[in-house]
């Protein structure tokens, strides 16, 4: 039986010992394939139907697409705050051959969360209504704003990366100093739609804003760590074992801190005499309610002990740290899911979860099987974006192809 050996080279290939060689495009584009026919039924679905299928409601508006559209938030903006920050600002150039990458990836990931925001609306042929005519006194606009802005900024930075030949370095400078204040605003911003709500009072705190913040620099460090151990193109370069080890130290600390600034928050807010009996009733659904699990074992085990266990322990073993790293990145999405869900299926008033009977007056939201499967056509289409950029864009310089390839 032969063995399916993956690298990050653009086609697959037959070697003299008769492996085969499975490169990361091919495993992007057959699972954006797969993704995509799986889901085909639920983006029909929301087409024909609008959001009627749904388990949303008029109490629970928001579910699990807008849970996915901030947690992809925080991966893309996180990722390119990390990369420029330490590339740009701390003069960190060892870091040049993944740069393409970070830029690509960070691209793909903008486009899956607008087109998941964009099938949240009710009428999303309507979205062009913000842009035309804004109200700037409603955040929800100054997000639209920025991230439009953000995405124009981050395609122009991709393709003078691609295609300038190293022509335009002080314009990307330019642009990348540019790319931190707005990257900036946008996770603000999105933490503040929530943080204005006072309706809401386990988000209606000025501390929010800042855990987005925190967490979306520990998730962006762990897809960039991901990023290192996938695409570099020399792993025999001692070079790259101190970039893994410098990022899996980064990463840790961002981890750790982003833990324990969402400890002190939350146990500040369980403080019933400090904080608000509603408060305590939301955090309590996350800590030891039916969301107890995707708190406790998908984000703190799985997402922050062991990455930090693994990270911490063996620092210069990239495939170890790879791991870690895809551990950290992949369950950051129960963060949000927890930000999001938890708050609005908390009644508000007293007596409003049975002062109605109605399928659509319901605070006991799950997402179904439709919003899974329209989420995964979306990350079925971005897989494939994702493989074919890998398979035809010159992510690698030739330089490097030539010493590395």
């Amino acid at each position: 039986m032969a063995q399916a050996v993956a690298s990050p080279e653009s086609r697959p290939s037959t070697g003299g010992t008769g492996r085969i060689k499975l490169r990361w495009t091919d495993i992007f584009i057959g699972l954006g394939v797969i993704m995509l026919i799986v889901g085909a039924s639920g983006m029909v679905q929301r087409l024909t139907q609008g959001l009627a299928p749904t388990n949303l409601t008029s109490y629970v508006p928001w579910g699990l697409w807008v849970g996915f559209y901030d947690y992809l938030i925080w991966l893309e903006v996180g990722s390119l705050l990390v990369f420029t920050t330490l590339f740009y600002l701390t003069g960190a150039s060892n870091l040049k051959p993944i740069k393409a990458y970070a830029l690509f990836t960070g691209f793909t990931v903008v486009l899956m969360a607008l087109i998941i925001v964009l099938f949240d609306l009710g009428h999303p042929e309507r979205f062009w209504h913000v842009l035309v005519y804004p109200d700037f006194s409603s955040m929800i606009a100054w997000m639209v704003w920025l991230h439009a802005a953000y995405l124009v900024l981050l395609t122009v930075e991709l393709a003078l990366v691609l295609f300038g030949n190293g022509r335009f370095e002080n314009i990307l400078t330019i642009l990348a100093y540019l790319s931190l204040p707005m990257g900036l605003a946008l996770i603000i911003v999105s933490g503040s739609i929530f943080g204005v709500i006072a309706t809401r009072p386990l988000w209606n705190t000025a501390s929010l804003p800042l855990m987005f913040l925190i967490s979306s620099l520990a998730a962006g460090s762990g897809l960039l760590t991901l990023l290192v151990v996938l695409f570099w193109p020399d792993k025999r370069d001692e070079n790259y074992r101190m970039i893994v080890q410098r990022l899996a130290r980064l990463t840790s600390i961002l981890l750790a801190g982003g833990v324990f600034a969402a400890g002190v928050i939350g146990f500040t807010m369980l403080y019933k005499g400090s904080g608000s009996p509603i408060r305590a009733e939301g955090i309590n659904l996350i800590l030891s309610g039916p969301y107890a699990w995707s708190f406790w074992i998908v984000h703190i085990l799985l997402g922050v002990l062991i990455p930090l266990v693994l990270m911490i322990t063996m620092p210069r073993k990239p495939v170890i740290v790879g791991i870690a790293a895809f551990l950290s990145t992949v369950t950051f999405v129960a963060v949000t899911l927890n930000v999001v869900i938890p708050v609005l299926v908390t009644p508000d008033l007293e007596g409003l979860a049975t002062a109605f009977v109605d399928p659509k007056l319901n605070v006991n939201y799950v997402p179904n099987l439709m919003e899974w499967l329209m989420l995964a056509f979306i990350f079925g289409l971005g897989s494939l974006i994702y493989g074919l950029g890998l398979r035809f864009l010159p992510l690698r310089s030739r330089h490097e192809e030539v010493n590395h390839g």
